[in-house]
């Protein structure tokens, strides 16, 4: 099959390839959102542990443990929160390859699966308490989410190269 400028026809990455894509993006995301969140007020620090103590990986892993029937020490809690962070970057990275497959090209899944765990995991899941979060927090939230998605497009991009 011949290529085209700016074609992605032929290339067809692996899943396996989406999901290393999705969890060295994923990687790359706490990087940058941790020293986003190392450049916020202190206040909004605060206030952002007054609603989830410990961190929102530290929360999800103490509700994932109490669905088990088992109460988390922190330090556990925040490696099962942190354990489901890294799966979800690797599915992201495994859809956004599926898309790639079905001739989406590379960046644009990427953006499109990083934009949507924003709107579906970050947003979604905070519906109860939207409004509570500083809006800091909820801009940390699209610079995360848009380098993971910007991360994985890349990854795809490069490896579908010839």
């Amino acid at each position: 099959m011949e290529r085209r400028a700016g074609s992605v026809a032929g290339d067809r990455p692996s899943l396996w390839t989406g999901a290393l894509a999705g969890y060295a993006a994923s990687r790359t995301m706490d990087a940058v959102t941790g020293w986003f969140h190392g450049r916020q007020s202190g206040a909004s620090r605060q206030r952002e542990q007054e609603i989830a103590p410990g961190g929102t990986l530290a929360q999800l892993g103490r509700r994932l443990g109490r669905a088990a029937g088992r109460d988390l020490d922190d330090a556990t809690a925040d490696r099962v929160g942190t354990a489901v962070h890294r799966a979800f970057g690797v599915t992201y990275g495994v859809v956004a390859a599926a898309l790639v497959r079905r001739g989406v090209h590379p960046l644009r899944a990427g953006l499109l699966v990083g934009a949507g765990a924003f709107l579906l995991v970050d947003e979604g899941t905070a519906l109860p308490t939207l409004t509570s979060y500083p809006l800091v927090s909820h801009a940390r939230g699209v610079v995360g989410h848009a380098t993971v998605g910007t991360g994985i497009g890349l990854l795809l991009w490069l490896t579908g190269r010839s």
